[in-house]
């Protein structure tokens, strides 16, 4: 056998190695690859829904927590009903922190406000020098206040309508003056039905009966 027919036989045999090695080898492995390929990016879909899912979640259960906290201060803020005790209680402890003597509170019906809601009408006489009068009145307006995008609430929603400084009458000499303060506060619950309103509905039945 001459040596340029060895040469060819080499080189068919070289070339079917390449081949077998190629369908035999790496054809598998490359299928396999592939098919590896696939599936990762399946599984990183799948982790990236159960990542988006889970965010989700926490920022529902965050938007939760936070519409919790704010139903909280609206509550505090304006309550679905009169919550007189409270109140004085409220009012009493802001008196004391303003070194002011609390006398007494006076609540009226409550009536059905213009924009909704309900207004509670109270009158208020409180003692004090005029400084701690002026303290007293800033903590009352500053029950609810901004702060920053957030609200602050630490009382009640109360707007004053009347304010009058007259000398105290008894206990009391200057510097101390009386305060008698008209101011309102809120409800969301509807204001009682009046009693003039009650007898009103009743009458018509008593004369159909009568």
């Amino acid at each position: 056998m001459k040596k340029r027919d060895i040469g060819i036989l080499i080189g068919l045999g070289v070339v079917v190695l390449i081949v077998a090695w190629y369908f035999l080898i790496i054809s598998p492995k490359k299928e396999e690859a592939t098919t590896k390929a696939n599936e990762y990016q399946a599984e990183k879909k799948n982790y990236d829904e159960s990542l988006a899912k889970v965010q989700r979640i926490e920022e529902e259960r965050s938007a939760a927590k936070q519409a919790a906290g704010d139903l909280l201060k609206l509550n505090k803020l304006v309550p679905p009903d009169s919550q007189v005790p409270s109140m004085i209680v409220e009012m009493q402890s802001t008196a004391d922190s303003a070194g002011i003597k609390f006398m007494k509170i006076v609540p009226d019906t409550p009536v059905a406000g213009t924009d909704g809601g309900t207004i509670v009408p109270f009158e208020l006489n409180f003692q004090g020098e005029f400084y701690d009068v002026t303290d007293f009145l800033y903590r009352v307006e500053n029950f609810a206040r901004m702060e920053g995008t957030d609200v602050n609430v630490t009382g009640r929603l109360i707007s004053v309508v009347t304010l009058e400084l007259v000398e105290p009458d008894i206990d009391g000499a200057f510097p101390d003056v009386l305060v008698k303060l008209g101011a309102n506060a809120y409800m969301t619950g509807p204001p009682p039905p009046s009693k003039t309103a009650s007898r009103a509905s009743e009458e018509p039945a008593a004369a159909a009966g009568g």
